[in-house]
């Protein structure tokens, strides 16, 4: 902002009759210019006229006008991320039961289950490394938990998963239900998989 000079200052008393007041503002006597009742900011600058003479003066922000659109634009870029997220869980998990398999929803009886944890927060390591989990188990350890609860914390930091399972992938390749070719051996059913799409 310029200093306020006399010729400033009339520029800006003659400009004062055309100005309209929001609710919220006044004309700050020491300057002549607009400003916020709540904060007691400027609204309002004065820049000379580049090549000419005389000044113009353009409304400006104050403190906290550029707060509250700082947080608007805050919590829009939440809400586009979580949108982001359902659409990347909608896509990855193929069955609405794994967005329940969260770290959150963990009993605590499983001290495996930590591993998973430090995966997740050696991701970008564990990537850049190429180095993956490999979860095996009989019926009912809780493979498709751990799986479901590292898919969802990946997801939640927006990294793109497609968890499946084996007997989804025999499915898709040979074209044929489960139903129609009965149950699968059990070397099928004790492994999880968790593919990660990048």
């Amino acid at each position: 902002m310029i200093e306020i000079t006399a010729e400033v200052r009339a520029a800006i008393d003659r400009a004062a009759g055309d100005m309209e007041l929001a609710g919220d503002e006044y004309i700050e006597p020491a300057d002549g210019l607009i400003h916020c009742k709540k904060c007691r900011g400027s609204r309002q600058t004065v820049v000379p006229r580049f090549g000419g003479s005389g000044y113009f003066m353009p409304r400006c922000l104050c403190p906290c006008q550029q707060k509250a659109q700082e947080e608007r634009k805050a919590m829009e870029e939440q809400r586009e991320r979580m949108e982001r997220i359902k659409r990347r869980k909608a896509q990855g998990l193929q069955d609405r039961y794994l967005y329940d398999y969260t770290f959150a929803n963990d009993n605590g009886q499983n001290p495996v289950m930590e591993k998973a944890c430090a995966y997740v927060e050696h991701w970008k390591e564990a990537y850049r490394d190429n180095t993956g989990l490999l979860l095996f188990g009989d019926v009912g350890t809780g493979k498709s938990f751990f799986a479901g609860c590292i898919a969802n914390a990946l997801l939640d930091r927006g990294v793109p998963v497609l968890m499946t399972d084996f007997p989804s992938i025999l499915n898709r390749l040979t074209g044929v239900f489960a139903e129609e070719r009965g149950p699968l051996s059990p070397a099928w059913t004790i492994t999880a998989c968790l593919s990660l799409m990048i």
